[in-house]
């Protein structure tokens, strides 16, 4: 059994195959949770874990919306199916998109509503972090808030140093072919590492879609770089995955 901790299953590159995908991640006994994003994904993604019994929602929102209307009318959708999910997120800062001083600012007001929801409801934070790690790991120390830092975009030693603080490390399918991800998975312990294809991006073969079930490479990649066994790395990023999100999950 695997989990991918982070995907998108919702978006419009599986409508056609959408129950294919879901089905090969099934027989492959790879557990789904799909991150939701604003109204309509989060409608979306609440769909699907009605549909499927390997798919799990965490709800949230792009922190690249500004949008008041969009943001309040996420928060009270997430608040109104807290008994159907099991975390919040994605969501937290990105410096990639956002130049503006002004709006990073904004952005960090916005992400400090989202920390708060996931205090009110008791729901771990999966984190989108771009380009702004110094600026998310200090605002997470502050609130106390240990959290999924969804691909991580640190170097080696930021990584290390999160995990050392409590916070779970998630590793992309592109694994394979990015240094900068490889140099944190070997960082990174073992007891600190979940799994992710953020699909349909970050796919292990580049310019195709990705899709939850190469999460197996993904594992695989892993136990080649720390020297262990496949294995050894499924048990640990599944035990670790259901310790965060404090949840039995299961095909």
């Amino acid at each position: 059994m695997l989990i991918d901790v982070h995907a998108h299953l919702d978006y419009p590159q599986f409508d056609a195959d959408r129950d294919a995908v879901v089905e090969r991640a099934n027989a492959e006994g790879v557990i789904i949770i799909n991150s939701g994003l604003g109204t309509t994904g989060i409608r979306k993604t609440l769909e699907l874990t009605e549909k499927y019994d390997n798919v799990y929602a965490t709800l949230g929102i792009t922190p690249t919306e500004f949008g008041e209307k969009e943001i309040d009318a996420s928060i009270e959708l997430i608040r109104d199916n807290r008994e159907k999910i099991i975390g919040i997120g994605e969501v937290g800062l990105d410096y990639y998109w956002v130049k503006d001083e002004e709006k990073r600012r904004q952005e960090a007001v916005n992400f400090q509503r989202f920390i708060e929801l996931s205090q009110e409801l008791h729901l771990p934070l999966v984190i989108h972090s771009r380009d702004a790690e110094e600026d998310l790991l200090k605002i997470l120390k502050e609130e106390n808030t240990r959290a999924l830092l969804h691909c991580f975009g640190g170097d080696a030693n930021q990584a290390a140093s999160a995990a050392a603080e409590g916070h779970l490390i998630s590793i992309p399918a592109n694994l394979q072919n990015s240094k900068q991800k490889q140099s944190v998975a070997k960082a990174v312990p073992l007891d600190s590492l979940v799994l992710e294809t953020d699909s349909p991006y970050l796919s292990p073969v580049p310019k195709t879609r990705n899709e939850p079930v190469n999460i197996k490479q993904t594992a695989k990649k892993i136990a080649e770089i720390k020297g262990v066994d496949y294995a050894a790395v499924e048990a640990a990023t599944t035990k670790n995955a259901k310790r965060f999100f404090n949840k039995i999950l299961r095909p």
